[in-house]
């Protein structure tokens, strides 16, 4: 298996895992196995109910950590060594916090920087994968404002993340019933904390669609092809984000909608990255026996 096509497993693996993580805390089933790293003292425990559910992921984690082991192997004689080296150290200190999270019994500080570390770490894999794409040496970047409003399209969504994972380790995520707004104010006056979490998750959430739909228009008017439909996807997936954001509170966090949220969450983070790091024209080749040419972004994409 090539280098490129090994980091898309990975990543497609630790994809699969944050969806695990938060069908875990969805299902209430964290603390299904109480010890760690064994469950019940063993290795296969009775996989029944939540201790399938928990255990599943912790089994998910374990193939994720070996790939990133392998990953690291195949990494070390190239130009990627040190990206390889970091993405294991983060996945160390996601299984960590991970068994943390579980013997302190589900610290929320602890618990949303798991979540923190995890999506930092499946970002790296977006980036080893787009830098070990073959037969591509540079590309032309696009102007300097296109990649100042990816990137901040790609900060933002990513503090959104975190911002929910806090509200939803704090138990906020149903401070507020109604919608869009609550006792029909965006910011009701006599707010207590964990009111103000709620509607400064859902505020927030509108900023980061404005800021993801101008980058988006910014890179769709300086691209064309498959780059340009990339950029149109950033805008529509957020607008999903924000219904399924809706649906999860008039289900009353329902498994399904809560889940869903974490994965088109985690799907914008991997559009607006790649949408960024195609504008600033990164280096894609790690190694190659051809000459290097240079390409424009817009034929990076087609």
């Amino acid at each position: 298996m090539s280098l490129r096509r090994f980091a898309i497993v990975t990543a497609s693996c630790t994809f699969l895992l944050l969806l695990m993580g938060g069908l875990v805390h969805n299902t209430r089933s964290s603390l299904a196995c109480p010890d760690w790293p064994l469950c019940f003292g063993q290795v296969f425990p009775k996989m029944v109910g939540n201790v399938a559910i928990e255990h599943s992921h912790r089994l998910v984690a374990t193939t994720v950590g070996l790939c990133t082991i392998v990953l690291l192997v195949m990494l070390w004689r190239t130009a990627l060594r040190r990206l390889g080296v970091l993405a294991l150290v983060l996945v160390i200190a996601q299984g960590v916090l991970g068994g943390v999270t579980v013997l302190m019994r589900l610290p929320v500080w602890v618990s949303t920087t798991h979540l923190a570390v995890s999506n930092l770490f499946f970002a790296l894999l977006v980036y080893i994968v787009f830098r070990t794409r073959p037969g591509v040496s540079t590309a032309e970047p696009l102007s300097p404002r296109v990649q100042r409003w990816t990137a901040w399209a790609a900060g933002l969504t990513y503090a959104q993340m975190i911002l929910g994972a806090f509200m939803r380790h704090l138990g906020a995520g149903l401070a507020c019933v109604d919608v869009p707004l609550c006792r029909g104010s965006a910011w009701p006056a006599d707010a207590v904390p964990a009111l103000k979490l709620h509607m400064l998750h859902r505020l927030f959430a509108l900023v980061v669609f404005a800021v993801v739909t101008a980058a988006s228009v910014l890179m769709a008017r300086e691209t064309r092809g498959r780059l340009r439909a990339l950029a149109i996807a950033a805008p529509l997936l957020v607008t999903l984000q924000l219904g399924l954001g809706l649906l999860s509170i008039t289900s009353f966090l329902d498994v399904i909608p809560v889940t869903a949220h974490l994965g088109v969450a985690v799907l914008v983070l991997v559009d607006v990255l790649a949408l960024h790091l195609i504008a600033r024209g990164r280096t894609l080749l790690v190694a190659t026996q051809d000459r290097p040419r240079p390409l424009a972004s817009a034929e990076v994409a087609a």
